[in-house]
């Protein structure tokens, strides 16, 4: 993904995060901005359907984007609803969303309305093949795992842990393994979370709790040394896989060298089903 739009201030914070890598162009969307080349100030409004309707003309601003995009949003926002007005100038692109669910417990009765409607039209989109990929992470299972968080750092460290799980996983898609069982995923498997694996326990800690899961994949990450010299790492990695090939589940992993002292796993999982 050489792109990321930021919609909200949610989609904006996660973009603002993507810009600490030189991989990622970022652009952002929302009230209260000031405007430049690459961050667009949207108006408030009163009525949620004017964020849509009432949207200027961005076919100056998006003209020079490039490569594919990872579209970022929380549906709860009432700037969400302008949502495919500003994908329509990109229908011309490889568009992945990356959907924040926010706490529903948390929510206004306006508030998970609309965060249900663009929820339920972005997965329906998506599956249609007109999104390429929607990624589904939730704050409070992030939470949960970051765990330690302060008010004050709350966001910023979810926001960051998000971030580069993602950005590591493009890493991993752009280099060469040492082995991989890497196949194509079937055409309409194109809900997806991510998440953290732990080898030694088994235990894998996603970042949205996915039914009907249909693929896993595995981006195994081990240093040099440890690739030479570890010779359960092999049999430890079979088992785990083995652990999760339940009737109708198909598991492929990669095996990656890095220069990293510790060992990281990276997940994801994958399903055509829509989530409720």
């Amino acid at each position: 993904m050489d792109t990321i739009i930021g919609l909200g201030k949610a989609g904006c914070a996660i973009a603002d995060k993507f810009a600490e890598y030189p991989q990622y162009l970022t652009y952002k969307f929302d009230v209260g901005l000031k405007r430049t080349k690459t961050t667009f100030p949207m108006k408030d409004h009163q009525k949620i359907e004017d964020y849509e309707e009432k949207l200027p003309s961005l076919k100056t601003f998006l003209k020079n984007i490039e490569g594919e995009i990872l579209f970022v949003v929380a549906g709860s926002g009432k700037v969400s609803s302008a949502s495919l007005t500003i994908l329509e100038y990109l229908k011309k692109h490889k568009v992945n969303i990356l959907y924040i669910k926010p706490e529903l417990s948390l929510l206004n009765e306006i508030q998970a309305q609309l965060e249900k409607v663009v929820y339920n039209v972005f997965q329906e989109y998506t599956r249609s093949g007109v999104f390429e990929r929607m990624f589904i992470v939730s704050n409070e299972e992030v939470a949960h795992i970051v765990g330690n968080l302060s008010i004050k750092n709350y966001h910023e460290k979810i926001n960051e842990m998000i971030v580069s799980t993602i950005h590591m996983i493009n890493v991993y898609k752009n280099n060469d393994s040492v082995m991989n069982t890497f196949c194509d995923l079937p055409v309409g498997t194109r809900l997806t979370t991510i998440g953290m694996s732990d080898l030694e326990k088994n235990e894998d800690r996603m970042f949205f709790s996915l039914d009907n899961v249909t693929d896993i994949v595995y981006y195994y990450t081990h240093n040099k040394d440890k690739l030479e010299s570890d010779f359960e790492l092999m049999s430890k990695i079979k088992q785990s896989v083995a652990s999760r090939k339940e009737e109708g589940t198909r598991v492929t992993y990669g095996i990656f060298e890095t220069n990293y002292e510790q060992d990281y796993v990276y997940c994801l999982n994958h399903s055509s089903v829509i989530q409720k």
